[in-house]
């Protein structure tokens, strides 16, 4: 568990710097979106190309992360029915309620969840890849159509194909499958722009603290309560229902199947909720609730299911 603890020491360092720098005067809240572009539209990219180039597609189809893509539909579709019943949305705001209840933070907390907790990094890599090349591109998608109004189809397409994340996660997958050999020259620059990704996607979403509170009257309340409950509540019973009694997986394969769904809301996420102007504040507040919630809902996972 030191290892989890010590991401949550390094998030939570990105965060306060964040906050701290625009406490002290040295950044505006205002000027928060403007690192969420350059996060979004530069470094993003390089980080999602420089790793799927070196994943090994064969591993995408692990049982385990079968059951993770299930309970992660399963998840989306309950979201999806409760906001139709209670607090319809529209089609922008419905899909950043469905990305906070499922996209799992799989890249700076999964990395030392997967090696400190499950032991390996089995499934690390194809958790990422589901996540990047399956629902990502479905997220964005959704998007580009929700602030399309007036758009051809053709023009929607387009716009979403060329989203930079996207492009980055097609070349990345289409380098590993074809298992080429990328010279230092290219990859090294890559790699290092992708090093930024996490830093600046963590202070950024820091000085969008300042001067907020949680579930504040801003705040869509009733898209970042059910978001967040279907996140840390509702994933990991389903992951165990749908690993133990459909795929009958083994304890420990189980046991990684409920962990991954137990994963806090990527923190990305709300850059894209901010770049698209899709419930900002709701957001934000999913990933931070999530993400402070996630730690001690892992350790009574692996109490419970060790005992």
């Amino acid at each position: 568990m030191n290892g989890v603890l010590t991401a949550f020491a390094i998030i939570g360092a990105l965060i306060g710097a964040g906050y701290l720098a625009t406490r002290f005067g040295l950044l505006t809240v205002e000027q928060g979106p403007l690192l969420n572009r350059i996060a979004f539209y530069v470094f993003s990219p390089a980080l999602l190309l420089s790793v799927l180039a070196k994943t090994e597609v064969s591993e995408i189809f692990s049982p385990v992360i079968v059951v993770v893509m299930i309970t992660s539909l399963a998840t989306a579709a309950l979201f999806v029915l409760l906001s139709r019943i209670f607090f319809p949305r529209n089609l922008g705001d419905t899909t950043m309620g469905i990305a906070g209840s499922i996209y799992l933070n799989s890249n700076n907390i999964g990395l030392p969840v997967s090696l400190f907790v499950l032991g390996d990094l089995t499934y690390f890599a194809p958790l990422l890849m589901l996540q990047i090349v399956l629902f990502l591109p479905l997220i964005l998608g959704v998007l580009e159509v929700s602030r399309g109004q007036g758009k051809s189809v053709r023009k929607i397409l387009a716009s979403t194909l060329f989203t930079p994340l996207i492009l980055a996660s097609v070349a990345g997958l289409l380098l590993s499958l074809s298992n080429i050999d990328i010279p230092d020259i290219i990859m090294e620059p890559l790699t290092t722009m992708g090093g930024a990704a996490v830093p600046l996607l963590l202070f950024s979403y820091g000085v969008s603290l300042r001067g907020q509170k949680v579930f504040h009257a801003d705040g869509d309340r009733p898209v970042s309560l059910t978001a967040t409950t279907l996140k840390v509540a509702a994933m990991p019973v389903i992951a165990y229902v749908v690993g133990n009694f459909v795929f009958h997986l083994a304890p420990h394969e189980l046991f990684a199947a409920v962990i991954l769904a137990s994963l806090p809301t990527a923190q990305n996420i709300y850059t894209y909720a901010s770049v698209y102007k899709a419930e900002v504040f709701a957001t934000r507040d999913v990933v931070f609730t999530t993400t402070i919630i996630s730690l001690p809902l892992m350790f009574l996972i692996a109490a419970l299911m060790s005992a």
